[in-house]
């Protein structure tokens, strides 16, 4: 079934609408905390617990290390504590309308401790929701419905990747995630995959397997686009002459310069200029 909202097409999945009950984020509660709903909170419920807490599975409380999340289903037990010292956590106390399987389809479990590589992405986006919750405006319910969706998809990415690779690639995703943001705003562009792989001191063959797994394509295809996005940038708000623009954008040969522009952009560097110029 699809559904068409302002001449834009969307899938059912995307037309699902959640809204946020109540939110914390690095909620500090002093002296611990007991929670025991045998019926649940009468919503669905995400955590992310701060700190080692027991949370009661299988018939006992079990021990969860800190940095783990959790989803409870709607009615389902919501029994957990730390009875000594204090309990941090984020919460997102939430409805799903409709659910059809929401989180089934996104392959994140329910009643299950989750851990992630890297878990500043997602908390970023519960602080950001958090200061969404607290404005107001015409579209605040859209907004805060697609900033929990994003969430939640972004979650299920990241749960699956550590699935798949487990924890000990947090550091090079990290790395590798600031590199490619350098490449992309031109800030940094290597000469080479060989330069990269020297400056994070690990194999070229390595970090093109890395960069790859991380983002679905090669370093080479990035920095050729990172390039040829800065020389159009330097065609449409320079003067510089066309050969002075492909050398400064690293091309010694501009035959070569102008095949790779025009197979990223559709046109010769002067039709582009030209193009640019009479708009």
């Amino acid at each position: 079934m699809m559904f068409v909202v302002m001449n834009l097409i969307i899938s059912a999945e995307e037309a699902v609408m959640i809204k946020i009950v109540d939110l914390g984020y690095q909620f500090v509660n002093v002296g611990g905390l007991d929670v025991n709903r045998p019926n649940g909170s009468g919503d669905y419920l995400f955590l992310y617990f701060r700190c080692p807490t027991e949370v009661w599975l299988n018939g006992k409380y079990q021990l969860i290390e800190e940095n783990t999340y959790f989803l409870y289903k709607k009615g389902e037990p919501q029994i957990y504590r730390k009875l000594d010292g204090h309990f941090i956590n984020d919460w997102i106390h939430f409805d799903i309308e409709p659910y059809d399987g929401f989180f089934e389809k996104l392959g994140i479990p329910f009643h299950t401790p989750m851990k992630l590589a890297y878990s500043k992405e997602i908390s970023d986006m519960i602080s950001d929701l958090l200061i969404e919750y607290f404005s107001i405006g015409k579209q605040h319910d859209i907004i805060m419905a697609k900033k929990a969706s994003a969430l939640f998809y972004k979650f299920s990415d990241l749960y699956h990747f550590t699935l798949k690779n487990g924890t000990k690639m947090t550091d090079y995703r990290v790395e590798f995630i600031k590199l490619r943001r350098k490449i992309q705003n031109y800030e940094y562009c290597p000469k080479s995959a060989e330069e990269i792989a020297h400056s994070l001191n690990i194999s070229t063959s390595y970090m093109q397997h890395l960069y790859q797994k991380f983002f679905g394509t090669s370093i080479q295809q990035d920095i050729i686009r990172a390039r040829i996005d800065h020389a159009a940038h330097l065609l449409n708000g320079t003067k510089y002459s066309i050969s002075e623009i492909a050398r400064q954008c690293g091309y010694e040969n501009y035959e070569h310069f102008s095949r790779q522009f025009k197979k990223w952009k559709g046109c010769s560097p002067r039709s582009y200029r030209s193009h640019s110029v009479s708009d």
